[in-house]
């Protein structure tokens, strides 16, 4: 026998002792409807600030920052993909006069984390700011 033949049989023959954990992703649409989480907004690697008040509403295939209302950004559509116990979702809502704000969070349970990334692109300079979301499940 060869030695690189005796070492593919230690391997198939370690593999087949341990269980291999592979985890499937699966795509849904409409999996957060009917959910809201409340909760702070934070700039990234900063604390979540105690003043910014946010919603996130899944409702009707759309995705809805009540913060970002009051700037015109628009409902979107999300995509979900489900991860062992979490949702992880993504959308990217618009602004006519802000810009727009890509989404990426994952929901736990009861509570959510989303990181946004919110960019505006000008003739004279662009906007490109980070930040985070924790909330849970409104009652």
């Amino acid at each position: 026998m060869t030695i690189k033949f005796l070492q593919a049989s230690i391997l198939i023959a370690l593999m087949s002792l341990f269980a291999i954990n592979i985890t499937v992703a699966e795509e849904r649409s409409g999996l957060l409807d009917g959910m809201t989480f409340v909760g702070k907004n934070g700039e990234k690697g900063h604390a979540l600030d105690p003043d910014e008040h946010e919603e996130i509403v899944f409702q009707n295939g759309l995705f809805r920052s009540t913060s970002c209302d009051p700037y015109n950004f628009e409902s979107s559509g999300y995509s979900t993909t489900v991860v062992d116990s979490s949702i992880h979702f993504k959308a990217v809502t618009h602004s006519p006069t802000h810009g727009k704000i890509a989404w990426q969070g994952a929901v736990n349970g009861d509570t959510a984390e989303v990181t946004f990334v919110w960019t505006k692109e000008r003739w004279y300079w662009d906007t490109h700011k980070e930040y985070w979301f924790k909330g849970v499940l409104k009652p």
